[in-house]
């Protein structure tokens, strides 16, 4: 009787077990079939931003709304050089757009942090996060923000539905964070705008006329 019982748990592990590797294939094909980058182009722009010891800048539940990867700052210097990798994306322009939609349910970690706040414990964000900012920053306006809005803090102006917050995860290790389902609701309103070719490009350096951000500017025609 205990062999058969004991039999009839190991049995139940075993088909739980296959139970999650089935899902886990599923959502992995499923992420490939709604990809709207070449997995190639992905790696080539998304793998080098995990490769960044330091973006310059941290995330803070009171901070600035404009506290971005793209806008490095501290005490010495308020307008530091971006990471090569942020501006890699920036210069595809509009082509960027799909990579960073794609990259938006990116669970590994990078090396930028999120302050925390009474209920989230100071963190490391994932990369879905970082693509997050940048996104923000070049697509600026309608339909995902109110261009006219004056708030400040994290998510400032975002329009709802097209912003998601860095501890928008739940049990973060030192490589991996697990997605709360709301962002993939994000990144698939995202998707739609793309598709819908709703999405315009912003050049985040053509606003502001330092000589730091001279060679990052739009060439005059």
């Amino acid at each position: 009787m205990m062999e058969s019982l004991q039999l009839s748990t190991t049995s139940k592990h075993v088909i739980l077990l296959l139970a999650c590797c089935v899902a886990a294939f599923v959502s992995d094909s499923s992420a490939t079939q709604n990809r709207l980058s070449p997995e190639a182009q992905y790696h080539k722009y998304i793998d080098p931003l995990l490769q960044v010891n330091d973006f310059g800048m941290s995330y803070y539940e009171d901070g600035a709304a404009d506290a971005s990867v793209v806008f490095p700052s501290n005490n010495a210097n308020p307008y530091g050089r971006p990471a090569a990798a942020v501006i890699a994306l920036i210069r595809l322009r509009e082509k960027s757009f799909p990579v960073l939609i794609d990259c938006l349910s990116e669970d590994r970690i990078a090396n930028v942090r999120f302050g925390g706040n009474n209920l989230t414990r100071e963190m490391r964000v994932p990369l879905g996060y970082v693509c997050l900012d940048i996104l923000m920053q070049t697509a600026w306006g309608k339909p995902v923000a109110d261009p006219e809005c004056s708030d400040d803090g994290l998510g400032a102006c975002m329009n709802n539905g097209y912003y998601f917050r860095p501890d928008d995860y739940s049990n973060c290790w030192d490589v991996v964070c697990l997605l709360r389902p709301w962002v993939t609701v994000v990144q698939q309103n995202w998707r739609a705008q793309y598709l819908n070719h709703r999405l315009k490009f912003r050049n985040p350096y053509d606003l502001l006329l330092v000589d730091e951000y001279k060679d990052l500017r739009t060439p005059a025609n």
